[in-house]
């Protein structure tokens, strides 16, 4: 159990610092060349780790194996990633974060929805702890938004844009989640599925952005190496995770909790190294520790009613 939690903080300190790089990065980039290289920091370290450790596996991987991966790759690095990047670029990465932080929100609504319609493999009921960690999550994300909330939209089209893609990434996130743990069922360990839908996701970006995204490699300073560094962090995270909640004897309600806390991990950087960018505000600050506790009781009320 003490290995889990070992490998849980260093999710959280994945996730949390992978969105402080990549804003440090796309000071001189845009966000789509930014997501190809965060994308190869990704598939390179899961990629080399897959061919060492599940070779063998990889290799017994029946065809329409790499169709679904192709998919999650789609939805969880173009669907997720690429919008979360979009919106740090608009809005800063203290407050996107919080949102993208969510999609264990969308996860457990996700899974409701697909028990209710009787799908096979999911038997998820809306509790008390869901319905009040909904409501949480949902005043701590208005909060985090600060004045935008009371400016007018109209005049503002850079947040609108930017909270609405980090809603909409979070949604993607949230969605990939269920199909990670299906897919991880089904064609093998969670290395090999993370490691797969990195490398299709790199495929497909790659013919569309890859040409700029080497330009920038040449002539952009340190820009590239902190989103390479980004996407390598975000990996790092990924795996932990996949590994702390596969492991014998560990407890996934202790376990999600803590990893939702990454928000907090990217405040503290931000308000470290983007003090000429951004501005943690007290309400941001409040904003996501109800946002992280309302995750952890929707989290757990999931939980409990699986």
């Amino acid at each position: 159990m003490l290995l889990s939690l070992g490998l849980a903080c260093i999710a959280v300190l994945g996730f949390g610092s992978s969105a402080v790089l990549a804003r440090l990065g796309m000071s001189a980039m845009r966000p789509m060349p930014a997501s190809v290289i965060s994308l190869v920091g990704s598939t390179l370290l899961a990629g080399t780790l897959a061919l060492i450790f599940e070779f063998d596996a990889i290799i017994a991987l029946p065809a329409i194996a790499m169709v679904w991966l192709l998919g999650n790759g789609i939805l969880t690095y173009m669907g997720g990633r690429s919008q979360q990047y979009i919106a740090i670029s608009l809005i800063g990465a203290s407050r996107v974060t919080p949102i993208v932080g969510s999609a264990a929100l969308f996860s457990a609504l996700y899974a409701i929805t697909l028990t209710r319609l009787g799908v096979p493999g999911f038997n998820e009921h809306m509790t008390v702890l869901l319905g009040v960690g909904t409501v949480v999550v949902v005043i701590g994300l208005a909060l985090t938004g600060g004045n935008f909330l009371r400016q007018s939209w109209g005049r503002d089209w850079r947040s609108v844009a930017g909270y609405g893609l980090a809603i909409l990434a979070a949604a993607c996130y949230g969605a990939s989640t269920l199909s990670g743990r299906v897919l991880s069922i089904q064609f093998g360990s969670p290395l090999i599925m993370a490691a797969g839908s990195m490398f299709f996701a790199t495929l497909v970006l790659s013919p569309v952005f890859g040409r700029e995204a080497a330009q920038r490699v040449a002539g952009s300073g340190w820009a590239p190496l902190f989103v390479f560094l980004a996407g390598f962090a975000a990996a790092c995270a990924v795996m932990s995770l996949y590994f702390a909640v596969t492991r014998e004897g560990s407890n996934i309600l202790v376990i999600a909790p803590i990893v939702s806390c990454s928000p907090l991990i990217t405040l503290l950087m931000a308000r470290l190294f983007l003090r000429q960018t951004e501005t943690v505000t007290s309400e941001l600050v409040i904003g996501t520790l109800m946002a992280v506790g309302g995750v952890a009781m929707v989290v757990v009320g999931g939980l409990i009613s699986s």
